[in-house]
């Protein structure tokens, strides 16, 4: 196997293989391209190199071959070629069944005498490897020698029984010997057996600096050249619990051991102090350097200590102390030492001790921390919040949450952070604090490192970029950290010393630990801004599992499903943190440790994201990471389809209703219609019967007295009974007259268009006005009751015009649509708004032609202002005039609309 200039895998057997990179983050099998060799059913490839032109050189059982452009050439044939390695000056350093030979790009070179001067035979060589600084390794069944110039050395140990079969060195130039003793490395005095019996078949260094070691049967090892360092009791340290770390201002890194006095490092080793030398307690919990360069030491129990050339001077209740417990001292800019004690605060100044107490302000005697700011202003943390000092009293500090607080650290922009015991990492910026980590990363120290980091110590050991601290982060974004602990080789636990974290000039941060005094070479730990590859591990629906695929289709009615996913990051996996969410379904970011398993039961119907993010080993987060498609199908009366029917189904149950509603009220009207059309018929009847009888046999008698009167009647008699003969004649042929119009219509013939023509014409008269009158559409057998009143309310409005309005033009239009429309406009005085408006006393005609419009379920319509004009419009519903009534949806509609506000014949008396 091995990996191409492109990025491609090439793998050998009895054919080539060739994987492309592009497939690698593919779901599903990798995807292959093969090329047969053609050596026959009996080739195998037994070794695979590029070399740095970008040509592939194979060897097989059957010789050697260059590959290129997807052609195989047969470059030596018939010969083992069992390794193949690259010379500094290109040639190829070949291994075969005939020995060590060079092939030289033009023939090959056999080199017996490399087994000569070892004293091995021509095929105990193993395999012969050039490293990046040209010394020629050769590994044999004697051991393993290593060749400089024109000189050879063998290796210890070397002999029989110490076979060595491959040589390889990794990218930070290492150099490995894989043996049948074991796994071992080279040094300057020779070789270290690093893991004995490992029966190693291959080796590879990748690009973080780990080396892979592939084994016969012992599986697949990972060698990792840890940048922590742990420094114990087998080092020289009093103890294996420090509690304080310090670096004074000539480097030099000081320690406290709980119980176990004062070390010093010098770089080399360590000298330690205590009792015997002037400590009277060892028990040291805290450490300072003051401006003098005077080292101080709190301890538990003795009070505080002064360390200067050579000698302690001891601070501790006789000297004023309140408590002889000091857990932290703070050196001021104006020469004051405070000390943190559990019954309080106190202040050396001049060599005079103060102690502080709730009494002066302090909201607990139960001191976390201080710390000074770049203003000179004492932050104090207590167990319920925050203090600061002003003048000589201390104030509590509202904006900062009733917590266990730690002040540990100021930004160049003047913002402090503070570590809260339940609230994580908070950052106070004026008088606006911004909660900036998890409750699990509150911390207690945090120094800032030349490479742009931020340290963190609380608990554990915690890296984060300086600018993830300092911008602005969205609702439910990841914080950028990385964590420390056993898989770097240091303990996961801090010590609760003051301070914990020191750093030395020569790079290196030192951390006080449960385990030990642990040093990190920060140099050897660099960022990678290298994305975790995130993918779907498994599916299980109901009980069943499944293939991943591109997406999830739910069937209706799923009430459980389970997602398991993963992310790739090989050098350091213990690190990954992942987070995963399902739209429509999670309201935030769940966190889960890696491989994710999320299990939900029944979810919405519909398309959802389920997105998967993930940090990498220096615990920068992926913020797109991978979006998997989950969708749940719908029952039947869950899709789209089946609420447009139901919508559909509920509209049509509307129309449907509309139209009975609809035939109803116009059957009821023409009901009402034929009412009061046999009510008018039986009154002209009875008027004949009764009245007009009664009224002409009255004529009779007034007659007959005129026909036989004589001169002996008085005239005055006569002329009245000739005046009352008139008057009865007169009555009968008005009788006659109603009696006919109340049996048929106003209009001598059935035509309503010819009846409004006749009103226009007699209207103008003697009249100097231009009249206009058209009519569109053909006449149509219409209800004789709502003709009358369409024609009374023409007539009325054409009689208007023509009387009152002074008008010199008259419009008058009749329109046989579905709806019956007849307008009259002219362009006369026009009518004053008060007299137009519904109802006014003292103008009858107005308000008749609105009733006698209400009734016939029609819509009336008067415009009209003073100097103006007046225009009249009736719209009649066809459904209500025409006999035979065909109309649209729209007009039924609006029919509807018209016969639901027109009132009823309850609402008042009848006009006939």
């Amino acid at each position: 196997m091995v990996l191409g200039p492109d990025g491609d895998l090439w793998l050998g057997a009895h054919e080539l293989v060739q994987a492309p990179a592009a497939t690698f983050y593919q779901q599903g099998g990798l995807q292959t391209i093969s090329y047969p060799t053609g050596l026959g059913p009996d080739s195998q490839i037994l070794c695979l190199h590029f070399d740095r032109s970008g040509i592939l050189w194979i060897g097989t059982n059957a010789g050697l071959y260059r590959f290129e452009h997807g052609v195989f050439s047969s470059v030596v044939p018939h010969l083992f070629i069992e390794r193949i390695e690259e010379a500094s000056n290109g040639d190829l350093l070949l291994i075969t069944s005939d020995g060590f030979m060079v092939w030289n790009s033009s023939q090959l070179v056999p080199h017996p005498e490399v087994a000569t001067e070892l004293g091995v035979r021509v095929n105990e060589i193993f395999h012969v490897f050039e490293d990046s600084r040209s010394v020629t390794w050769i590994a044999t069944a004697f051991g393993v020698a290593r060749r400089v110039g024109n000189s050879i050395e063998k290796l210890q140990p070397w002999g029989p029984h110490h076979e060595m079969f491959r040589v390889y060195e990794e990218p930070q130039g290492n150099v490995w010997i894989a043996g049948a003793a074991g796994l071992f490395r080279s040094t300057t005095a020779g070789m270290e057996l690093v893991v004995k019996g490992m029966t190693v078949r291959c080796m590879y260094g990748d690009m973080d600096g780990n080396l892979w070691v592939g084994t016969n049967g012992h599986g697949l090892y990972r060698f990792k050249d840890r940048a922590v360092r742990m420094f114990t009791t087998a080092d020289g340290l009093p103890g294996n619990l420090p509690m304080a770390v310090l670096t004074s201002h000539d480097g030099t890194l000081w320690t406290g051991f709980n119980c176990g006095g004062l070390s010093r490092f010098d770089g080399h080793s360590f000298r330690t102090y205590n009792e015997k030398d002037g400590l009277l307690n060892s028990c040291v919990f805290a450490l300072a350097e003051d401006a003098s360069r005077d080292l101080w030491i709190g301890t538990y129990g003795g009070g505080a200590f002064r360390f200067r050339n050579g000698s302690f001077t001891q601070y501790s209740k006789p000297q004023g102390l309140r408590t002889d417990v000091v857990l932290d001292i703070l050196p001021t800019r104006d020469g004051s030492l405070w000390f943190v004690t559990n019954g309080g605060l106190s202040r050396l100044r001049n060599g005079q001790i103060r102690n502080y107490t709730t009494a002066d302000g302090l909201s607990s005697n139960a001191v976390a921390s201080i710390y000074e700011d770049r203003w000179g202003r004492l932050w104090v943390g207590t167990i319920l919040g925050m203090d600061r000092l002003e003048g000589e009293r201390l104030v509590k500090v509202s904006s900062i949450p009733d917590d266990i607080v730690w002040p540990i650290e100021e930004d160049s922009s003047g913002a402090l952070y503070f570590g809260l015991i339940n609230r994580g990492l908070l950052r106070l910026d004026g008088d606006r604090w911004t909660e900036i980590s998890p409750s699990g990363m509150n911390g207690t120290h945090m120094l800032e490192t030349e490479q742009g980091d931020r340290w963190l110590s609380g608990g554990a050991i915690f890296r984060t970029p300086r600018a993830s601290l300092e911008k602005p982060r969205g609702h439910d974004e990841p914080l950028d950290v990385e964590t420390f602990g056993p898989a770097d080789g240091m303990s996961a636990q801090t010590s609760t010393g003051f301070p914990n974290l020191a750093r030395t000039h020569d790079g290196k941060l030192w951390v006080a630990t449960v385990q030990g005094l642990a040093m990190l070479d920060l140099s050897r730990l660099p960022r990678t801004d290298r994305k975790p590859v995130i993918f779907m591990k498994e599916i299980t629906v109901g009980r069943n599992q499944q293939p991943v695929g591109q997406q999830l289709m739910l069937p209706p009615g799923t009430s459980h499903f389970e997602l398991r996913f993963d992310a790739i990051e090989i050098t350091s996996p213990e690190k990954i943190r992942m987070q995963y969410r399902l739209d429509g379904v999670d309201s935030e970011w769940l966190d889960v440790d890696p491989p994710g398993h999320a299990v939900y039961s029944t979810i919405p119907a519909g398309t959802h994201a389920f997105h998967i993010r993930a940090c990498n080993r220096a615990g920068i987060w992926d913020r797109v990471g991978m979006v998997y498609i989950v969708t749940q199908q719908p029952y039947f009366y869950e899709t789209t389809r089946f609420r447009l029917a139901m919508v559909a189904i509920v509209l049509l149950l509307v129309v449907g209703l509309y139209r009975l509603r609809l035939r109803q009220a116009t059957a009821r009207l023409k009901v009402r219609f034929d009412e009061r059309l046999a009510e008018r018929t039986r009154i002209a009847r009875e008027l004949h019967d009764t009245l007009l009888q009664t009224v002409q046999g009255s004529k009779f008698v007034a007659d007959d007295a005129l026909e036989k009167s004589n001169d002996s009647v008085p005239v005055h008699v006569r002329q009245a009974l000739e005046r009352l003969s008139k008057w009865l004649g007169q009555a009968t042929q008005e009788g006659r007259a109603a009696v006919n119009s109340l049996r048929t219509s106003s209009m001598d013939t059935n035509d309503l268009a010819e009846g409004l023509r006749r009103a226009t014409e007699e209207c103008v008269i003697d009249r100097s006005m231009t009249v206009e009158y058209s009519v569109t559409g053909g006449p149509r057998d219409m209800h004789p009751i709502a003709r009358d009143e369409i024609y009374r309310i023409g007539y009325e409005a054409i009689r208007n015009a023509c009387e009152h309005a002074s008008a010199s033009e008259l419009d008058v239009h009749l329109n046989y649509a579905d709806d019956l429309t007849l307008q009259v406009n002219d362009n006369g005085s026009g009518i004053e708004p008060s007299i137009v408006a519904e109802g006014k006393a003292g103008h009858f005609g107005l308000h008749g032609m609105r009733e006698r419009a209400e009734r016939i379920g029609s819509e009336f319509t008067l415009v009209s202002s003073p100097n103006a004009g007046t225009a009249i419009t009736l719209v009649v519903p066809g459904k209500v005039i025409y006999r035979n009534a065909s109309t649209t949806r729209l007009d039924k509609i609006k029919t509807f609309f018209r016969l639901r506000n027109r009132p009823s014949d309850s609402d008042g008396p009848s006009a006939y």
